[in-house]
């Protein structure tokens, strides 16, 4: 292993938390990596920064599709309750992966007691997603574990709705009129840039808490399906106990995300060398090349090698970039990487700059 250098000790990976507090697993990152503690403290400060990147030049890409059918006739909800919801789960990738969740989109069906509603300001209040990892459920007569609020679905997303509208308060989150159901009006509701990460081959529970206007309830759009996952929690994202439906279903849901690599970036020169580190599920040569944009202005590189830059035996990809074309400010705090594998799977990484 070849003496620290300024590029590997700002290899630091600047995902989000999976949860939606503060970053804390960057937090225990920096202090094992040979930084000054004041200079630790300042750039985690800064990091804040780091994890609102414009992935808009980036297609998102759909890595889960429920969508409803023509079999999507069942609704789900919760009749004599308002202060809890139903959740469903998916599962994105395989182990040993990291994923970002850009966007979710999710359906719901009107109550049918509500006398020919037109938008679902005319049912509801407001309306949050709530997420998290899967918890497990206490096996046939045995005691449930040890309660643990680490188990809790924290929100993701929240939004008011104009009464009698399809607008929603939070502009990350859009409505829109979808098809008939029994004669009932539905909603197709998208939550975009999450950015929530999680990790592959999990399974990963998510569900809509509404605030429904009196005398309504709140019903997601379903498939009749053999293998019921669905789990009821508390309006604060605490697990309560497994939801059965009088007739199985699960709930519709689309998922788009990327993956999650890791980087360091340096001078060289005039120019900057960007160094994608492998990773189980991303080594050099499943890379494409020609996906590959840099900084802001998205610019592609001046030169991509395969270098074995620790004398590891691992060689990884070495690119340069010019940083005018990268779009990169004088006083920008970090920049990303993005690209894709060979089989079409997104990927993005940052890393802080050094100045």
């Amino acid at each position: 292993m070849f003496e620290s250098s300024l590029c590997d000790r700002w290899a630091i990976n600047l995902a989000p938390n999976r949860s939606s507090g503060a970053p804390e697993s960057l937090f225990l990152s920096l202090l094992n990596i040979g930084i000054d503690p004041m200079l630790k403290a300042l750039v985690f400060l800064f990091a804040g920064a780091a994890f609102v990147v414009d992935l808009s030049a980036q297609q998102l890409i759909l890595i889960r599709d429920r969508a409803p059918s023509a079999e999507s006739v069942q609704s789900l909800g919760l009749t004599k309750q308002t202060d809890a919801f139903i959740a469903d789960d998916f599962v994105v990738g395989t182990a040993k992966e990291d994923w970002i969740i850009d966007r979710i989109r999710l359906w719901a069906v009107a109550d049918p007691k509500a006398p020919s509603p037109r938008a679902i300001g005319d049912l509801v209040k407001k309306i949050s997603l709530l997420g998290g990892i899967a918890p497990d459920l206490p096996k046939p007569n045995q005691p449930p574990g040890a309660d643990c609020d680490c188990h809790n679905l924290a929100v993701l997303k929240s939004t008011s709705i104009e009464p009698g509208s399809n607008t929603a308060g939070n502009r990350d989150v859009e409505i829109t009129d979808g098809p008939q159901i029994h004669e009932s009006p539905t909603w197709q509701i998208d939550f975009n840039d999450l950015r929530w990460s999680v990790p592959g081959g999990v399974r990963i529970q998510f569900g809509i808490f509404a605030e429904p206007n009196a005398g309504y309830a709140w019903y997601n759009l379903s498939t009749p399906s053999d293998a019921e996952q669905l789990r009821l929690f508390s309006s604060i994202g605490k697990f309560e106990k497994a939801f059965t439906s009088p007739s199985p279903a699960r709930i519709n849901v689309q998922v788009w995300g990327h993956l999650l690599a890791r980087i360091s970036i340096c001078p060289s020169g005039q120019e900057l060398k960007v160094i994608l580190w492998n990773a189980p599920f991303l080594g050099s040569e499943q890379v494409d090349r020609t996906s590959l944009h840099f900084g802001p202005g998205n610019a592609v590189p001046e030169s991509t090698e395969v270098e074995d830059v620790q004398h590891s035996g691992q060689p990884v990809l070495v690119m340069l970039f010019h940083p005018a074309a990268s779009g990169i400010a004088p006083r920008t705090v970090n920049a990303c990487l993005t690209g894709k594998r060979q089989d079409g799977a997104p990927f993005e990484a940052c890393d802080l700059l050094s100045h």
